[in-house]
């Protein structure tokens, strides 16, 4: 039987949405989840094309001692495989085993830029660093959950000593809130090293994060079927305690004064307590604050102001390969998750000073100088592939291989392409770009090899998630982000100035990915308890 019959309504069911749902359903609330697609789960999905499985979100999932705690609370049992990253520059490639392999990445920095080697040990100095204290932090799984607090001897012997080592990395991560390139810069004047180092990353990206990222390699693991499974058994327990999950939901219209949320049919849902996991934007364009008291509307204008004047994030392209080759060859060539970067001359002004003039004045630029940039664009990014088959052997046909390959993308860029009507021939013209240049690098010839390819872009990643920009973690780096951004404070950035209407997902705390949309989630759970009980006394 339902323990409360309070009603919970939760807008998207991103893999934010499925753990709110799952946590509060399981605390026996009237829980309902809308979402506007044919399906749940966002960008969390794994498709299979002709018996190749590919996965359109993460490539693999990141624990951060939050993850893993998290499924053993909604008691969800899954099987996982290892999942190694590897790193290649050029013909130079290695294999991220443990924090020991930073000496192999500096010899082959060292090989690559002869010229800067006292630059490069300084700068593995601070990585190493950095990465030391990004383990630390993931050092434990998380406290908020589970019941360590009940064992003493853990408590004092164990997460005491923990949590100083804990707050000390804090600190440390303080010092280093820079953008990377900038406090690389002090280190050398050598802008094709700083490329290759940070172009894998978001523009502006905090030092303590790009540069303690090492460590991070470590935590991937990657779920048996896919990393689709997550969404897949959130859903399933969403159900089997009684939550309720709509599809084809777009809500269109927020009424926090009547607690009712409208959808594009008309239909109005009531609520007593509100979870926004989608596209934030979204929800302050949606807001209509009518009966709202003077300083609750203030409040609110200044939130939707700050949101709605803010920029997400880059997105991605993502090319998806069907290769009649064994995956043998590709476990000899970079293995299951391959950060590449094809040439040591890093993107230099190619994403920067000349991708901001093609945006500002696209109307003005030749169609064939956007090829010739997006052509030096795809020659020298850095990209992820990642092939499925080599963690879960399941996932394609025998003898056969899938292969994802991804970059990151400007969204603007793509949207001015479609607005000029070519939009078909550039997505074209960059997925062979891309296949070439790994036909003539670390995949000789695969083009000969290829039984089909097909690709996503950013505006495909905006129109299934509803993001902003196609942003894929939340907020750009370029400008403050428009809420929370320190870990010690992730608890306050569920909150909204509306009365019982949070917000959980990739766009309620800066920088967000699986871990930090799952964790909003269980604070937005959170506060709902803690209300509910006050509430019931």
């Amino acid at each position: 039987m339902r323990k409360n019959d309070e009603k919970i309504i939760i807008v998207g069911a991103g893999v934010a949405g499925l753990t709110a749902a799952a946590y509060l359903a399981k605390a026996g609330f009237n829980v309902l989840l809308l979402e506007k697609n044919d399906r749940s789960g966002g960008l969390l999905y794994t498709m299979n094309n002709n018996g190749f499985y590919f996965d359109s979100g993460p490539r693999a999932l990141v624990n951060s001692g939050i993850v893993k705690p998290i499924l053993k609370e909604l008691e969800i049992r899954w099987e996982y495989y290892e999942n190694k990253i590897s790193i290649g520059i050029e013909d130079q490639l290695f294999r991220v085993n443990s924090i020991s392999d930073l000496e192999e990445y500096q010899r082959i920095l060292m090989s690559l830029y002869p010229d800067d080697r006292e630059d490069i040990k300084n700068i593995l100095k601070v990585v190493n660093e950095l990465s030391e204290y990004t383990r630390v932090i993931y050092e434990f799984d998380n406290p908020y959950f589970g019941d360590q607090f009940s064992n003493k001897e853990y408590v004092v012997k164990k997460l005491l000593p923990w949590t100083f080592k804990f707050l000390q990395a804090l600190r440390k991560f303080n010092q280093f809130k820079m953008p990377v390139e900038d406090f690389l810069h002090k280190f050398t004047g050598n802008q094709s090293l700083i490329d290759v180092l940070t172009q894998h990353f978001f523009r502006n990206t905090p030092t303590y994060f790009a540069l303690g990222y090492f460590y991070v390699y470590l935590d991937y693991f990657y779920p048996r079927g896919g990393t689709g499974t997550l969404k897949e058994k959130l859903t399933e327990k969403v159900g089997e305690w009684g939550g309720q999950i709509k599809l084809n939901k777009r809500v269109n219209r927020v009424i926090p004064s009547e607690s009712k949320i409208v959808d594009a049919e008309g239909t109005e849902y009531h609520y007593d307590h509100l979870i926004w996991a989608a596209d934030l934007k979204t929800l302050y364009r949606s807001l209509d604050p009518v009966g709202l008291n003077a300083q609750i509307t203030r409040s609110f204008e200044s939130e939707k102001q700050n949101i709605l004047s803010s920029k997400g994030a880059e997105s991605v392209f993502i090319l998806y390969l069907g290769v009649n080759r064994p995956p043998s060859y590709f476990k000899e060539h970079g293995g299951e998750h391959l950060f590449f970067t094809p040439s040591r001359q890093g993107l230099g002004e190619i994403n920067r000073s000349q991708r901001v003039n093609l945006i500002k004045n696209f109307d003005k630029v030749s169609k064939s100088e956007v090829i010739k940039w997006l052509e030096s664009y795809c020659d020298l990014t850095t990209y992820e592939i990642s092939i499925p088959i080599l963690r879960d052997s399941s996932l394609a046909p025998e003898g056969q291989t899938g292969v994802m390959v991804s970059c990151l993308f400007d969204y603007q860029v793509i949207k001015n392409v479609e607005s000029a009507g070519w939009y078909d021939e550039f997505k074209e013209r960059l997925e062979k770009r891309i296949l070439s240049n790994l036909s003539t690098t670390i995949f000789k010839d695969v083009e000969k090899d290829i039984l089909f390819r097909f690709s996503s872009t950013p505006l495909t990643i905006s129109k299934i998630s509803g993001s902003s920009e196609g942003a894929i973690t939340g907020w750009s780096f370029e400008a403050e982000p428009p809420v929370i951004y320190k870990l010690t404070d992730v608890g306050k950035s569920v909150l909204t100035a509306l009365p019982n209407v949070y917000k959980a997902g990739q766009w309620a705390y800066a920088p967000a990915g699986v871990p930090i949309a799952m964790l909003t989630a269980w604070h937005a759970y959170q506060k709902i308890i803690k209300q509910s009980k006050r509430k019931n006394r």
